[in-house]
């Protein structure tokens, strides 16, 4: 890919120049950061709707929270819609296709952590990074899940998401299922993937189930407590061994941070292997994914072992994650998947 189409940013500034409304879709950590983006560019917020249940009576950043009927009534066809959160939930994705038949509706790419915003001009300066990955995928699928998800980045316009979506099942489909050794699920939630695989790969000796949140992690021991020869370690995943600050939230949000709020426990995947034979590592660490696989080289170098590697989290991950696993291992074939999400969230590298 060498050029890159017209951003989300410069449609909007343009089109709110004509006197077009952008209307907000949701309320929340992922509003404050794209009203703080459209505010870099002048761009006003015209209205606020929620989900059908979840309007009441409240305010977000002054602006009253309503239906988007009311909205729609009041603007027409003619406003823009943006939704401001990310889900996977049936029941969303189908209110946001509702939505998106009434006016022309988008999920703008805004990294849910750090700070470089997937636009034309992080694009034009990666461009060479970019095109090198995509060279390396190992099929046809993989190449157009690539070129769906930056144009999804790009333009905000969930259409790409659905040319190149696939189900959970059709995703793993390209881990072999033969593989001997440790399932190692770093951010292991309430034990969901560990159930998954669990029952895929049917020769794992052996779980080290990985979580930082104490509420997650007794859901994840409730869960899966019929599982033989399962760890728990309630720690972050990281490049070092020692402690860090932690911010504030809980759930699947939970990140490292420069100034958090409480001290933690951190810990390496090579640390948790200690030279066990490994057939399997999950990656989805809220943005520590370069981290993790830093503290894991040892085990990426000799064990060789299938991975699955979040790659939404920050804007740089679907350039920066493959090409360091593949500096430590260069053996390695790359798959990219997609399953349904708005927006280009549940994106994931696979190294077999």
């Amino acid at each position: 890919m060498d050029t890159y189409k017209k951003d989300l940013w410069n449609y909007l500034q343009e089109e709110t120049s004509k006197g077009r409304k952008v209307v907000l879709y949701g309320t929340g950590d992922g509003a404050d950061k794209i009203i703080a983006r459209l505010e870099e560019r002048n761009i006003p917020v015209s209205g606020i709707f929620a989900s059908p249940g979840f309007v009441r009576n409240r305010k977000f950043h002054d602006i009253q929270v309503e239906t988007f009927e009311s909205l729609y009534e009041r603007f027409g066809r003619d406003m823009i819609a943006l939704m401001c959160f990310g889900s996977s939930r049936p029941e969303v994705l189908d209110y946001a296709d509702y939505i998106a038949d009434k006016c022309e509706f988008y999920a703008p790419d805004v990294p849910v952590y750090g700070q470089n915003l997937f636009d034309t001009k992080f694009c034009e300066k990666h461009a060479g990074e970019i095109n090198i990955v995509r060279g390396l995928l190992a099929d046809e699928l993989s190449r157009k899940t690539f070129d769906c998800i930056i144009n999804a980045r790009l333009t905000g316009n969930p259409v790409y998401l659905k040319l190149c979506e696939v189900t959970q099942e059709e995703a793993d489909a390209v881990l072999p299922t033969d593989r001997q050794g440790l399932f190692l699920d770093l951010g292991a939630y309430d034990g969901d993937t560990v159930m998954r695989y669990s029952s895929l790969m049917h020769d794992l000796t052996g779980f080290i189930a990985v979580e930082p949140d104490r509420r997650n992690m007794r859901k994840l021991r409730e869960n899966t407590c019929l599982i033989n020869n399962i760890e728990y370690v309630q720690a972050f995943v990281s490049d070092r061994e020692g402690t860090a600050d932690v911010n504030g939230n809980i759930g699947r949000g939970t990140s490292l941070e420069k100034e958090g709020s409480r001290e933690v426990q951190t810990v390496t995947i090579d640390g948790l292997i200690k030279g066990r034979q490994t057939a399997f590592i999950k990656f989805d660490v809220e943005g520590a994914e370069a981290a993790a696989i830093e503290g894991g080289a040892k085990t990426i170098k000799e064990e060789k072992p299938l991975m699955n590697i979040a790659c939404y989290h920050r804007s740089e991950d679907i350039f920066e994650l493959p090409l360091k696993v593949l500096k430590l291992n260069p053996g390695y074939k790359v798959y990219m998947r997609h399953t349904p999400s708005i927006p280009a969230w549940d994106t994931c590298f696979y190294f077999t």
